[in-house]
């Protein structure tokens, strides 16, 4: 077998489901049984789920907060007062003690009533200070830390800058002074949430050792140290009333006991390797809760137009197109939730199966799923879709805002890396990292069949439930041959690594085979059977998913064997010198009396 340490997700003590089916392996033995929430902790999540839904229905009207791009004053406040900044955290520091599950679980519903708040409240629980405390070894960082968490503050990730979120380095630079016993910082941070308001924040910066290499490191920074300025506001297209601003650092002086200590003193990657751990779980709470809240929304806005309306005395629930398009949707927001429950709830039972890999993963198939849902619900609104929530309650027609939610939703694609640009990534630095070298198993690769299996009885699938599993089986050892193939073609790693289209294709071809993965093991679950709903969510959403399968594999091999259409896009995608790319127009602003700014 070959090795299972081949980059930072992998851990050799834990297997992975995503991992062996990268490697063309379909461990169903890792997913079945589907996990389950204990029902203590669900009970306690419904307690919490309850208290923040009548909290944020008694304090925020979504729409206004839309409309005016704020959240009221005095909110953020109270949500540190309700401990909802700290919701896995403990009692000794006023937090609720949550599971990973049950924060899912709040900031879900959180969205369902605005969508902002949910974002607001993903990114503190996931990446603010409170986060940290698990892994901060006793010292003044993690009484800082504490300190701050426990007086209910603000706190924020400042790690995007002017340049962008995709490098590997940062521009922003921390040099070391005072006989190593404190940091200078200086650089500017864009895109940081709670930036006009928080007090404390992580900040990456690129440290330069004596041999010259650099390193990015992570330092905790008071927000009235001395160099600290918040440069603004920022707005954004969806997500409106989401504190989103800058900050710009000018040498600012931070003690050395204030930057967190990694084990990894060759680590050189753009994240530093506690805040990668954070991230990986972290979009689970800031895109994957949000996507459900808003597919289980447009589901409900869909239900209500179709029982309404009707084309020519026809009501639109008898036409077979309709009815597809809805059911798509919930087979589509079934797969949702069942990625967001895998990749949560076997972290909360302690299981021995690695999902690192399934929550990286998790984010862009919950946020396309998420959008998938919200573009098939507009299009089935039509104009009543687009139209704002405000615009139809001056109608006096149900002001559905489903033109905020699509504003919204499109956002979490974007947030936390661009969906291609990730899929780039996984292929490049972790599937192509099983082929190179060669693996052990190359030789079982190699066979044009699968090796034989069989799931026995021990499942609640259906007939046709069971061919979409044998389907999967195959589809996932033909998945591995054909990256066997490709790096045999290209010997040199750096050579396939080129072929950006080609990765993201096959990453792609992973993540779909996944989900189904996990949505029929979810549906094989003892407790679903006799439930015929969730074999039929299973089984439109496998079939669908097959055909967006068929569609990767002729890209797939239209890339291959790319000629001159390549040469075309190539030219096509030239970007010229900047001295030649003409210039945009500026747009003049108007303040209330009309004058220019």
């Amino acid at each position: 077998m070959a090795p299972r340490t081949r980059n930072l997700a992998s851990d050799p003590d834990r297997p992975s489901f995503l991992e062996e089916l990268y490697q063309g392996r379909f461990r169903w033995d890792l997913i079945h049984p589907f996990p389950e929430q204990r029902p203590e902790d669900h009970e306690r999540g419904d307690a919490a789920v309850a208290a923040v839904g009548a909290f944020l229905r008694e304090r925020i009207d979504p729409t206004e907060v839309d409309v005016r791009g704020s959240l009221p004053d005095g909110f953020l406040a109270e949500l540190g007062g309700h401990g909802y900044l700290r919701l896995q955290a403990g009692p000794e520091v006023g937090g609720h003690g949550l599971s990973s599950f049950n924060t899912f679980r709040v900031i879900e519903e959180a969205a369902s009533w605005c969508l902002p708040v949910a974002v607001l409240l993903g990114i503190e629980n996931a990446l603010g200070a409170g986060a940290f405390l698990p892994v901060l070894p006793p010292g003044p960082l993690a009484d800082r830390v504490r300190d701050h968490v426990r007086a209910g503050g603000l706190s924020g990730s400042a790690d995007t800058e002017p340049e962008g979120a995709a490098n590997q380095g940062r521009t922003t630079t921390a040099e070391p002074v005072e006989d190593g016993a404190a940091y200078l910082l200086n650089g500017r941070k864009v895109q940081v949430v709670n930036a006009p308001g928080g007090g404390l924040f992580s900040v990456t910066a690129s440290v330069r050792a004596a041999d010259g290499t650099e390193r990015n490191r992570l330092f905790f920074v008071d927000a009235d140290t001395p160099g600290v300025r918040r440069s603004g506001a920022q707005e954004l297209m969806g997500m409106r009333g989401l504190p989103f601003g800058g900050l710009d650092l000018e040498n600012v002086r931070v003690p050395a006991e204030l930057a967190l200590a990694e084990p990894d003193p060759e680590h050189t990657s753009r994240l530093t390797p506690a805040v990668s751990l954070l991230v990986v779980r972290g979009r689970l709470y800031i895109i994957a809760a949000p996507s459900l809240a808003t597919a289980k929304h447009c589901l409900a806005w869909a239900h209500d137009f179709v029982a309404r309306r009707s084309v020519d005395g026809r009501g639109l629930g008898e036409y077979e197109e309709i009815r597809r398009r809805l059911a798509e949707s919930k087979a589509d927001a079934f797969a949702l939730e069942s990625t967001a429950r895998w990749s949560l709830l076997g972290e909360d039972h302690g299981t021995a199966v690695n999902l690192k890999f399934e929550q990286n993963a998790s984010k862009n198939i919950c946020s396309v799923l998420g959008w998938r849902i919200a573009e098939r619900t507009l299009s089935m609104l039509g104009g009543e879709g687009y139209e704002t929530a405000q615009s139809k309650h001056r109608r006096q027609v149900p002001a559905l805002p489903l033109e905020r939610a699509f504003r919204d939703v499109r956002g979490l694609r974007i947030t936390g890396g661009v969906d291609f640009l990730l899929d780039n990534w996984s292929a490049g630095r972790t599937l192509l990292s099983y082929y190179y070298p060669e693996p052990d198993h190359a030789a079982e690769l190699a066979q044009e069949q699968a090796p034989p299996a069989e799931f026995g009885d021990d499942h609640a699938l259906s007939a046709d439930n069971l061919a979409h599993l044998h389907f999967v089986r195959e589809q996932v050892h033909r998945f591995g041959r054909d990256c066997l193939r490709l790096t045999r073609r290209y010997p040199e790693r750096a050579e396939l690594a080129s072929r950006q289209r080609l990765l993201i294709l096959l990453n792609r071809t992973a993540t779909e085979l996944l989900t189904m993965s996990l949505t029929l093991a979810r549906a094989a679950s003892a407790t679903t059977a006799g439930q015929l709903d969730v074999q039929d969510l299973a089984d439109v959403y496998c079939t669908t998913a097959r055909a967006r399968l068929a569609s990767l594999l002729h890209r797939r091999a239209q890339e291959e064997g790319l000629g001159s259409a390549g040469a075309a896009a190539a030219r096509l995608g030239t970007v010229p010198p900047p001295a030649a790319v003409p210039p945009t127009h500026d747009v003049t602003f108007a303040d209330a009396s009309g004058a220019g700014r």
